[in-house]
């Protein structure tokens, strides 16, 4: 999935958080977004997810704008994005099953319920969440939730995973494997947009770093760096 943005700006309270943000992942290519609080990184975040529109500029995913988009590109775009959000963002009163199940009854209009049980179950089982699956997510712990919320992000394999804070509350049985699961995700083509000011992330995946803080744009992993 290639996502290019254009010109992309907003304010807010006559302050320009973002401002002509030009720049192009193509298809399995790393951006990290950094930044101090306040540069803007959750309003990018929100913009690439296409929940929010921008005051200037736009985003293309696959040379389409987001907002342009016909209901059937608009679904799609929706299916093949997986999100995982700062605060995980799952429904409290459903299951840990309910919650990944949604997604696949949105976008699995040709799966049947035992397919769509086992990919729940499969999701779960990568990050040992099978025991909690009849559990409201309300009573998981800071960390199983973090992996609830990345697991429901992977149920149906995505083309774009775009994580805000990842492995911020995972803890250290399990961030090995989540690293791991992220370069298997990069090199199968998968695009992945990661929001963190951890140096070792940056180190490890970005093709693409944006730093909101400094404005600057740097090109890792593909040739020489430079700076715009």
């Amino acid at each position: 999935m290639e996502y290019r943005l254009e010109g992309i700006g907003h304010c807010f309270d006559k302050r320009h958080l973002l401002k002509d943000i030009e720049l192009t992942i193509n298809s399995g290519q790393c951006l990290v977004v950094s930044g101090r609080s306040g540069s803007g990184k959750s309003l990018l975040f929100s913009i690439l997810c296409g929940v929010f529109t921008p005051d200037q500029g736009q985003v293309l995913v696959d040379g389409v704008a987001i907002e342009q988009m016909n209901h059937d590109q608009y679904m799609a775009f929706r299916k093949y994005l997986g999100a995982v959000f700062q605060v995980s963002a799952l429904i409290s009163n459903l299951t840990l099953a309910e919650n990944l199940m949604l997604k696949l009854n949105q976008h699995g209009e040709n799966l049947s319920i035992a397919q769509k049980h086992q990919m729940v179950f499969d999701a779960c089982h990568e990050f040992g969440l099978e025991d909690y699956l009849e559990l409201r997510t309300d009573q998981l712990s800071v960390g199983l939730a973090s992996l609830a919320g990345l697991a429901r992000a992977l149920v149906i394999p995505p083309k774009c995973l775009i994580w805000d804070a990842p492995m911020a509350e995972i803890d250290l049985h399990w961030s090995e494997h989540v690293c791991n699961r992220l370069k298997w995700l990069k090199a199968c083509g998968t695009t992945l947009i990661l929001f963190s000011n951890r140096q070792r992330l940056i180190e490890q995946f970005a093709d693409l770093h944006l730093d909101l803080s400094g404005k600057t744009l740097r090109q890792l992993h593909c040739g020489a760096s430079n700076e715009t």
